[in-house]
């Protein structure tokens, strides 16, 4: 303001001394009030071109070249509009005597167009920051264009179910929170916001329940947030929040609790009542990274507030950073090492009990890390998972499967079966058969040579979407085993229902077969039961000849574990299937626990 003040008396000043040395200083004659008017106006455009300056110089915007013209060409308008409101307010009496009568409309005429350029260099600003937003959007004006995007534009930005803003509109209004947090030189919040138990809701109850259960969410989030912030919806039971205008953890904690809050009441829904919770993970922009590291630091922080019991929230800090780096380091390295080719698969056979021949192989990823060395699947997989990268690694284990299954009918004349487990998230994927079928088809191979294992806790949690890959399994003729069986609670209608072909007994059973009478009876129970659903037994884990013993007295189908083999890798499968396969009706199980160590050197690595 005082620089606004400066300007004007100096531009009043400045007019007084032009039109001095043009005219005598007693021919002139100032109207005292289009002098103050112009005095005004000149100190307000000077103010407004001064805090220009100052937001020009932290802009961080697409466009700087642009803007840089516009605001300039904007400016120079206005020092214009200023000068010809000064000269109406300046006259000379010489000009007294010959134009008194135009007097009045020529002031008019000054003021007007004085006024019209300050005018325009308002319109020029506004324009400014419309391109700031819209950039070279701005100029495509079609009626064609409208009429189709008219319809189009809120599914783009919009989360078609819930009606909030999607993750495209997210990042756009984190990027313009960032350049809004910089050029104030202040801070925001991420909130990022997972729903606790929502999947058995989808799974008990439906998806038409689930989906109105979200919409409610939605609700309740937007009504707990202040107007100044933001709530966008990212992923199936996902939000995020950008809390603005905050200076301390203080004001951020009052608004997570209402979200907790809000999330945590009871939901009605077709006379059934559904109790849910989230927790929040909390980073602050721009102490805890820049924009790309700021979703992965309050994603770590919701994930240590699910750790910590849910229902809660949770602030980045120093320990959560530790993990989150490691989690960082992790996920850069799972990238290098699928660009790298460092994943390798091993393969255990399995056995059938009663001809003790060998009927085909599980496929198990390892890891072959450059300094770390070997890393076993559950060291790095839920890693995989949470940073998306499990897809590809799944379809590099079909691939190379095949590739496998080919080279072993072409060049030691086996007609290989390999199992391999299938990831929860591949659900989620409708081609999941079709790309599997293509890749069959591209080795030349049938699909009884591929079999796929799924975790009975994904089957029981996502019952829809099981069933529906079961069908397209079945429909392309390709078998589907439910692995971990007996360790959760299922129901018989239900298990009855599933169109699997085999049960893989969990190998914490049959640990205890010999010692426990309760694992021994459960087992007999367990088999009984799947073979009265014309389903074979699978049993992991076998590791003694009284497991094996037992195993076989009890009617199991099929074994697997390190009494027949440790998992290797292809060309030494290729040797131990052959010499399981030539003993297979008399087969000697002490000499035939593993190659022997000089067989094994004659084989290439």
């Amino acid at each position: 303001m005082l620089l606004g003040l400066i300007a004007s008396l100096s531009d009043l000043g400045l007019f007084y001394c032009s039109s001095n040395a043009i005219h005598e200083a007693n021919l002139i004659k100032f109207n005292p009030m289009l002098t103050f008017l112009a005095t005004c106006i000149s100190g307000g455009i000077t103010t407004v071109i001064a805090m220009l300056f100052y937001w020009i110089r932290a802009y961080a915007g697409r466009h700087p070249n642009y803007v840089k013209v516009l605001l300039a060409t904007g400016i120079a308008l206005a020092i214009f509009a200023i000068h010809i409101v000064f000269e109406s307010a300046i006259t000379h009496k010489t000009e007294l005597v010959s134009v008194a009568s135009n007097q009045a409309s020529r002031q008019l005429v000054s003021i007007t167009i004085g006024l019209g350029m300050i005018c325009l260099f308002m319109l020029l600003f506004i324009f400014t920051l419309f391109f700031e937003k819209h950039g070279k959007q701005l100029f495509e004006f079609s009626f064609f264009k409208k009429g189709q995007n008219s319809e189009s534009q809120p599914q783009i930005t919009l989360d078609s179910l819930t009606k909030l803003p999607n993750r495209k509109a997210f990042q756009d209004h984190l990027e313009s929170a960032s350049k809004r947090s910089t050029r104030a030189g202040s801070t925001f919040a991420l909130a990022y916001i997972d729903l606790d138990h929502f999947k058995p809701v989808n799974d008990q109850f439906g998806h038409h329940v689930g989906d109105i259960v979200l919409k409610t969410v939605a609700e309740r989030l937007n009504a707990a947030i202040r107007g100044c912030d933001f709530i966008a919806r990212i992923g199936g039971d996902e939000f995020v929040a950008i809390l603005e205008e905050i200076k301390t953890n203080e004001d951020i904690s009052p608004i997570v609790q209402r979200i907790l809050k809000s999330v945590k009441e009871s939901f009605h829904v077709n006379n059934l009542n559904i109790e849910i919770s989230c927790s929040v993970g909390v980073a602050i922009y721009p102490k805890d990274g820049d924009l790309e590291k700021l979703m992965v630091c309050a994603d770590a922080a919701m994930y240590k507030a699910k750790e910590n019991g849910k229902n809660q929230s949770k602030f980045y800090d120093s320990d959560i950073e530790s993990a989150s780096e490691q989690m960082l380091e992790l996920q850069r390295d799972l990238c290098l090492a699928l660009e790298r080719n460092e994943f390798i698969l091993k393969y255990q056979p399995k056995i059938d009990c009663k001809t003790q021949a060998p009927l085909g192989a599980e496929a198990l990823i390892r890891w072959n890390h450059p300094i770390k060395g070997e890393i076993l699947p559950k060291s790095f997989l839920p890693a995989a998972e949470r940073f998306g990268l499990i897809n590809e690694i799944n379809d590099w284990i079909v691939d190379e499967t095949c590739r496998m299954i080919s080279h072993a009918k072409e060049q030691s004349g086996i007609n290989l079966n390999v199992s391999i487990n299938l990831s929860s998230h591949q659900f989620r994927n409708p081609n999941l058969v079709k790309d599997i079928l293509k890749t069959i088809k591209f080795y030349d191979l049938d699909s009884e040579n591929l079999t796929f294992e799924i975790k009975e806790t994904s089957a029981i949690r996502n019952q829809e979407q099981f069933k529906l890959l079961l069908g397209k399994f079945n429909e392309a003729g390709i078998k589907v085993v439910l692995d971990d069986f007996g360790l959760h609670p299922i129901s018989l209608a239900y298990l009855q229902d599933l169109n699997v072909n085999e049960i893989k007994l969990d190998k914490s059973f049959v640990s205890d077969i010999n010692q426990d009478k309760s694992s021994r009876s459960l087992i007999d129970a367990l088999i009984k039961l799947a073979h009265a659903l014309d389903l074979h037994v699978v049993a992991e884990g076998v590791e003694t000849e009284a497991q094996r013993d037992a195993l076989v007295e009890l009617g199991c189908d099929y074994m697997q574990g390190y009494l027949f083999s440790e998992p290797v890798q292809e060309v030494k499968l290729f040797a131990l299937y052959k010499h399981l396969q030539s003993n297979q009706l008399q087969i000697n199980f002490e000499t035939s626990e593993q190659i022997s160590t000089s067989e094994y050197k004659a084989i290439p690595a």
